[in-house]
């Protein structure tokens, strides 16, 4: 009788280590990570637009009209598609002696983006490859490289994702075009991102930008070759030019730069500086930034400098940049590098070029 009772004390002592040892492994299976969101990742994603492409690309003039189109790509499970509307965004890219093919902002209902990649995104804009040549394809990826290498200074950046597109007329079984082009975080979800508001488009003074920001978009600007920027507004004019205004609670504007064709890194062949620069070309830098305190843009420079093996790597990593651009877009850096170790180069360009904050 002894024995029956001490095994059966045992086999219950198992049965309760067993449970107790369950009960973790339930608790960690609910616990599993959630799928994943279109920017959490940098890998190039497949995708598929279908739409009236002819209409979309004479939709050049006032008010765009949004266009019925279809978003396809292979998810974990299988193949993901949904409604969605596509329109023509910009200004010079959205000229015709400029651009085949217009850039793109995708409108995504809620209904279709539910459970995908595209959950929590309404909006997003498509930087598109703009004409046929395989030059304006490596433009696309130089300024998705340019965004990325932004964001190696910090988080106050759009997020961009690259996507290889193939583009449908309705009902077609072969694309009518495949290239690179990426997507741009939605300003609204930018700032949400971040905790800040979007700055409205009326007057803003140079003294209400945090001047260390600044300094460093300025900074920024100059080593990826870009004059054609503002971050401040007067009433005749809106804010702002290439880069976006946000405000953190209690806290100085945050400018966010954005639009980095027209750089010397890029170098597209539809670039024209100002002529009131007296510069030949993009490739030429010259500064546009304020007169600041010596050490804002001192700061700015070094930490170009501490992160630019970073930088470097980025464009050293992208596969389907061809040689001779990488080349290209890695010397003109390194040219802005090899200004930034020259101090006494440094303070007279500052000193000869910074604009005064009123101009």
């Amino acid at each position: 009788m002894r024995v029956r009772c001490s095994a059966l004390l045992l086999v219950v002592s198992i049965l309760a280590f067993g449970s107790a040892r369950a009960e973790p492994e339930a608790g960690a299976a609910s616990s599993a990570p959630k799928p994943p969101r279109l920017f959490d990742t940098h890998e190039t994603l497949a995708l598929d637009l279908e739409a009236d492409w002819g209409a979309v690309r004479r939709d050049r003039k006032g008010v765009p009209t949004q266009h019925p189109a279809t978003l396809t790509y292979a998810g974990p499970s299988g193949t993901v598609s949904f409604p969605i509307q596509v329109e023509t965004r910009g200004r010079s890219r959205l000229r015709e002696t400029v651009c085949e093919f217009p850039p793109l902002r995708l409108d995504i209902p809620k209904e279709g983006r539910k459970g995908t990649l595209f959950r929590g995104i309404g909006e997003l804009k498509l930087v598109t490859h703009c004409q046929r040549s395989a030059s304006y394809e490596q433009n696309v990826l130089l300024e998705y490289l340019l965004y990325r290498s932004y964001a190696v200074l910090t988080d106050q950046s759009y997020r961009v994702r690259l996507m290889q597109v193939r583009y449908f007329a309705p009902g077609g079984k072969k694309p009518l075009w495949e290239r690179a082009g990426f997507v741009i975080e939605d300003a609204s979800d930018l700032a949400k991102r971040l905790g800040a508001e979007s700055v409205p488009e009326n007057v803003i003074e140079a003294s209400q930008v945090d001047a260390a920001v600044a300094s460093r978009v300025e900074i920024f600007f100059y080593m990826i070759g870009m004059t054609d920027f503002s971050m401040v507004a007067r009433p005749d004019g809106p804010c702002c030019h290439n880069a976006r205004m946000l405000r953190p609670p209690g806290a100085a504007l945050v400018p966010v730069p954005f639009d980095f064709d027209q750089t010397g890194v890029v170098d597209p062949e539809y670039a024209l500086p100002d002529p009131r620069l007296k510069i030949r070309s993009v490739t030429q830098r010259k500064f546009r930034g304020h007169c600041r305190e010596p050490g804002l843009h001192a700061a700015a420079i070094s930490e170009l400098r501490e992160k630019r093996a970073q930088i470097t790597a980025l464009f050293e990593a992208e596969t389907k940049l061809q040689p001779n651009r990488r080349k290209k877009a890695l010397a003109f850096l390194d040219g802005f590098f090899q200004w930034a170790s020259d101090p006494a180069r440094v303070e007279k360009t500052l000193a000869e070029e910074c604009r005064q904050p009123t101009s």
